[in-house]
């Protein structure tokens, strides 16, 4: 007798094998070396420079800033108030923190409102460094 249901049937095995390991590794990323966080420290300092205008109207703010920002940081301050911003200029000259790659790095600037953070990332060596995040290095 033939039933309405029909029967499953599966190609992948119940307990399939895991992967081996093949011995394969991935390279690390290079450390950036010094003309790249020259270039780092250059980006950081502009970025965060557009960061610090409270006084300017937001469309002015954020059409300023986006030049210097990835897209992730883009729209990470597509809803800021600049007027909220402490920071209104940068006082010095930026360092890198450690653990710098020759695509993703920090870079440490003071301000008048205590030091900053900017996150800078770029998809390959040959790109221009842009900012992911911009925040206060104690927060």
């Amino acid at each position: 007798m033939a039933s309405g249901t029909p029967n499953p049937t599966s190609t992948n095995p119940i307990n399939p094998t895991p992967p081996s390991d093949t011995g394969a590794t991935v390279a690390p990323v290079p450390e950036a070396e010094s003309d790249s966080q020259a270039a780092a420290v250059d980006a950081a300092t502009a970025a965060l420079t557009a960061y610090a205008q409270p006084e300017l109207p937001y469309q002015e703010w954020i059409n300023g800033l986006y030049p210097y920002l990835t897209q992730t940081g883009a729209a990470a301050y597509e809803d800021t108030d600049p007027a909220r911003i402490p920071v209104r200029k940068v006082t010095g000259p930026g360092v890198i923190l450690p653990a710098s790659t020759e695509v993703a790095l920090i870079v440490q600037l003071p301000t008048d409102a205590g030091n900053y953070n900017v996150s800078l990332s770029r998809p390959n060596a040959d790109a221009a460094w842009l900012a992911d995040r911009i925040r206060p290095a104690d927060g």
